[in-house]
């Protein structure tokens, strides 16, 4: 028997309901002491937001959410997570995995959000190591005035573009 591969679809209207649910933008209560508000803006090749017409996935062990793109911008709450050892032994530093969906993306991107004050922990990340220095910043969230938030620009193309990660057709 052959696999027939069907092509992806960009994100539309569609099924929003069941995709995007009320509460699942956050995997901790907002009023949580361990929880982190990440906030960011998704632009394209020239800089303008995306309207409407998106939305963002965050997840590692043990959490998950997701939040839609509201004139570009979006709004997720987690906690920290913890270090990730390899199978290698090798330590990855706190992060989180990013898809983006977005009207005109055929295939989710795939990006990583590291925290600001890891930089010990992410000196020795096998991952962000392996991303040329002058890129890695993209994936480092940018505090916020207020402690417990976090900004995270996403870049689609251009000067200063969000790195993103090849995956596997099967994923």
């Amino acid at each position: 028997m052959s696999v027939i591969v069907t092509p992806s679809q960009t994100c539309g209207p569609l099924f929003g309901f069941a995709i995007l649910p009320q509460g699942i933008n956050r995997t901790i209560a907002v009023n949580d002491p361990q929880a982190i508000v990440i906030r960011g803006l998704i632009t394209d090749g020239q800089g303008a937001h995306i309207d409407y017409q998106g939305f963002v996935e965050f997840w590692c062990e043990g959490q998950a959410c997701r939040a839609r793109t509201m004139a570009g911008q979006f709004e997720v709450v987690v906690r920290k997570p913890d270090a990730l050892i390899l199978p290698n032994g090798q330590r990855c530093a706190p992060h989180l995995n990013v898809a983006v969906h977005a009207r005109g993306v055929t295939r989710h991107l795939v990006t990583r959000l590291y925290f600001p004050d890891d930089h010990e922990a992410q000196a020795v990340d096998p991952i962000l190591s392996a991303v040329a220095a002058g890129r890695r910043h993209t994936l480092i969230a940018r505090p916020d005035p207020d402690s417990r938030h976090l900004m995270f620009p996403i870049r689609l193309q251009g000067e200063e573009e969000t790195v993103f990660f090849r995956h596997n057709a099967g994923d």
